[in-house]
């Protein structure tokens, strides 16, 4: 009867360890597959950035040169660049010392949208919330 005893421990204890072998590896092996996936989310959004910043970085060269390329409605020379929040002023006619229109331009690269400055500056526009402003500073001569 004591060995039966001593056996149903025995193989108790093997069992315990066991399952105390089975938590360490998976544990571990839990703690690798959690670093292999922190270091391909890491390394997407690394690229993802990258991605972004280039995409940034041409707007702003396509919205420089904008004025220059074919196919766009408007004299160079009679546009005006801010940059933020809309990308030029165009006073049509200017260079004929004629100005007839102004227009508020915004350059946009293929289905990037409107932020919603843009959107609300566009809005107003359209409502003829546009005014003009003289402020006048006087200065000691």
């Amino acid at each position: 009867m004591e060995a039966s005893y001593m056996i149903i421990l025995t193989l108790g204890i093997f069992f315990l360890f066991l399952v105390w072998l089975a938590f360490k590896i998976g544990k571990k092996l839990g703690a690798y597959e959690c670093k292999l996936e922190w270091q391909e989310r890491i390394e997407k959004m690394r690229k993802d950035i990258a991605d972004k910043q280039r995409a940034g970085i041409k707007g702003k060269v396509v919205e420089i040169f904008a004025p220059y390329i074919k196919g766009f409605p408007f004299s160079a020379s009679e546009c005006r660049f801010i940059g933020d929040p809309i990308d030029y002023v165009v006073f049509e006619g200017m260079d004929r010392g004629e100005i007839k229109d102004i227009y508020f331009v915004e350059i946009k690269t293929n289905s990037s949208k409107l932020n919603n400055n843009q959107n609300r500056i566009k809005e107003l526009i359209e409502k003829g919330k546009v005014k003009w402003y003289l402020f006048r500073m006087q200065v000691k001569e």
